[in-house]
């Protein structure tokens, strides 16, 4: 059981304790009847989206906090994932048996080595161009950290320019970060969770923003990846840039983050454009770099 269920489970009985002190108290309490559950019986089945009142909800709040350092995910819903689709997109599940499935294990537990070992909270997916495939791996990326035990995730799409997460994952959202940036609404307004995927929540970008050199350099990124890495020490943030060479919407994020991960293309980036990608990051720390379209073997198996 992870570290939220428990917290859970010890705000249900916190609650239930409650209630037998005042069932005690009362002079007109009634007995509990023969079929009346236990403190523990039901505790598993608390469901946080739809807590019984809101102290209820403000006493999870406060146990989370309290015991486990962790803030409860306000979401605007729960979006369906047609998985049969995915696969043909390449989305890989974190349990998926092909050699794609295996590299990005290996990809987490290099970035969760390293972010653990530094400290880092934010990471940013770059590449050099466009269709080398960064967002694909922000997605699988993210997909395959929130499977980690007592790891939350959050995918956020700032490519304003040509945004792709929600369209590569099929999400059916209302609002996206194009209406948060222009207005003064919550976070939570456009946070998602996934279906079947625990500890994962998206924050897409459902279509183009004008001017976005502009908008990602004002503050609002800033209060943005704040507002996120700020609620969770366990919480890692993962976001989908645009291409470093085609715009300077990238580099107007970059030093807000802790790190990158450049994605290269075998078949489609050249030398001197990652050479220029390094140059023009400049102490921005690149945490790893993924090749794909790599045209080595990827038939070898353990």
């Amino acid at each position: 059981m992870d570290r939220i269920q428990r917290a859970l489970d010890l705000s249900k009985a916190q609650r239930a304790q409650g209630a037998v002190q005042a069932s005690a108290l009362s002079p007109h309490a009634s007995a509990p009847g023969p079929h009346a559950p236990t403190l523990g019986s039901h505790a598993s089945a608390l469901d946080l989206r739809a807590p019984a009142s809101v102290d209820d909800q403000r006493l999870e709040r406060a146990t989370l906090y309290r015991e486990f350092g962790i803030a409860p995910v306000d979401i605007a819903a729960r979006l369906p994932l047609d998985w049969p689709t995915l696969r043909e997109r390449r989305v890989i599940s974190c349990d998926d048996p092909r050699p794609a499935g295996h590299a990005y294990r290996m990809l987490r537990t290099q970035v969760l080595q390293r972010t653990r070992a530094h400290g880092l909270g934010t990471i940013g997916v770059v590449s050099a161009i466009n269709g080398e495939g960064k967002t694909l791996t922000a997605i699988n990326l993210a997909l395959s950290l929130a499977a980690e035990p007592n790891q939350t995730v959050m995918l956020v799409d700032l490519d304003l320019r040509r945004p792709a997460i929600a369209s590569t994952l099929g999400l059916k959202a209302e609002v996206g970060l194009e209406s948060w940036f222009g207005g003064d609404d919550p976070t939570r307004k456009v946070c998602y969770a996934l279906e079947g995927v625990e500890r994962l929540y998206v924050l897409p970008t459902l279509a183009p923003v004008p001017h976005s050199s502009e908008t990602l350099a004002g503050l609002g990124t800033r209060r943005l990846l704040n507002e996120l890495k700020e609620r969770d020490s366990a919480r890692l943030v993962i976001v989908d840039l645009p291409p470093v060479l085609l715009s300077d919407d990238a580099l107007m994020v970059a030093p807000l983050l802790d790190a990158v991960v450049l994605v290269v293309n075998e078949r489609r980036t050249k030398r001197e454009d990652v050479a220029r990608v390094i140059e023009l990051l400049g102490d921005t720390k690149i945490v790893g770099t993924v090749l794909n379209r790599s045209t080595e073997s990827e038939d070898r198996a353990y």
